[in-house]
């Protein structure tokens, strides 16, 4: 919705409840279209059943005589969510109050740096009035499991790099060779943690013994680097260990496979969801776009088709550019990163794909940054 939009759908007859939104207790305020105070605050407790505010916002509107309402409330934490369930689930309209939006019009609302709940949301009221809102992201239950999912993919993604840079740290002190013969997710690796070897058991064996045991469940495994890690181990330069050493590296690493299986198989259904999607299939035939991108995308902001133009989910992603100009300066344009972080890394790395993959999008890129009268940086090239 446009902003002329907005602050037409807020009429005489309309009543706008603001909810300032806590853990537990909630505050809720009544103004009319002028942004005037109508009915006393309401205090309700979230975690109860919520036909209490439900009851208040009836009788705000019968003494009032309104017979619209609409709801608005900041997005705190999670914790928004079950109100907004609620009044959804009585057919009322719920929008939200951006964060940001609240926090710079605190001290215009009474020329006061004070806050506290009622006078959020009675600012969350007055705000609405004016059309500041914004609607929340509906989602059928197709996009509900891709967004759940997609949310269990990311924390695997995190705790795998967690467990990774133990691992790292743990080569780094007690066997600082073994990455100078094989990656961390290498197959040949997996020998050496699963035997709990260390640099001087390992140079205590003969190349026969070590080969062996090297080659013993991978047929595969390269001899050349088996003899150089071997040789490596003989000059050793790794901390002694202790107690615990061998255990905290089989613990880790077989977190560490582990985390890698359970990311395979929720990646094979979240594609298994996205491919069900029309335009995602399209979308995945053009050169450097994965199914995995356009799960993180729909992710964060549903349905494609609910977006009348692409501006609205670079604004959203926090990819729109600002720049700061006054009289005869000019100030340089920056993207301003106010959005959804995930969803800008997303399309940040789909347009470095394209460009790194795609021979038309290169070009265009070259164009861009080495061709044009007014030339881009290389990084707005991509992310614009």
């Amino acid at each position: 919705m446009r902003v002329n939009e907005k602050i037409e759908r807020i009429t005489a007859d309309t009543l706008i409840c603001g909810i300032d939104v806590g853990k537990k207790m909630c505050c809720a305020r009544f103004c009319d279209f002028r942004g005037l105070e109508v009915y006393h605050k309401v205090w309700f407790d979230r975690t109860k059943k919520l036909d209490a505010i439900g009851c208040q916002i009836t009788a705000a509107m019968y003494k009032e005589n309104k017979n619209d309402v609409i709801i608005a409330f900041e997005p705190t934490g999670h914790y928004w969510l079950n109100v907004d369930k609620y009044f959804k689930d009585c057919g009322q309209e719920t929008v939200l109050m951006p964060t940001y939006t609240v926090k710079q019009a605190k001290e215009m609302h009474d020329q006061n740096p004070t806050k506290s709940d009622p006078k959020d949301a009675m600012l969350i009221a007055r705000l609405t009035s004016e059309g500041k809102y914004v609607k929340p992201i509906e989602r059928d239950e197709l996009y509900q499991d891709i967004y759940s999912g997609y949310h269990i993919y990311d924390d695997i993604s995190k705790e795998i790099n967690r467990i990774r840079n133990k691992i790292h740290v743990w080569n780094d002190k007690y066997f600082p060779e073994v990455e100078h013969v094989y990656k961390i997710d290498s197959v040949a690796i997996k020998a050496i943690y699963d035997n709990q070897l260390l640099p001087n058991e390992i140079k205590n064996m003969t190349d026969e013994e070590f080969t062996e045991l090297m080659v013993k469940n991978n047929s595969r495994a390269n001899k050349k680097s088996i003899i150089k890690l071997k040789q490596l181990c003989e000059k050793s330069n790794g901390i002694n260990p202790d107690n615990f050493t061998k255990k905290e590296i089989k613990r880790l690493y077989e977190r560490f496979q582990e985390l890698l299986k359970e990311l395979e198989e929720v990646e094979k259904e979240l594609i298994k969801l996205a491919s069900q999607i029309d335009y995602v299939e399209k979308a995945v035939e053009i050169t450097g776009v994965g199914y995995m991108s356009m799960v993180g995308i729909i992710a964060e902001i549903g349905d494609l088709r609910n977006y009348e133009h692409a501006k609205q989910v670079l604004k959203m992603s926090g990819l729109s550019l600002k720049e700061s100009s006054s009289g005869q300066k000019k100030g340089k344009k920056h993207i301003s990163k106010r959005g959804r972080a995930k969803l800008r890394r997303n399309l940040k790395q789909i347009g470095i794909c394209l460009v790194g993959k795609n021979n038309f999008f290169l070009q265009l890129h070259n164009y861009y940054t080495t061709q044009r009268d007014h030339l881009l940086s290389k990084l707005v090239s991509i992310t614009g």
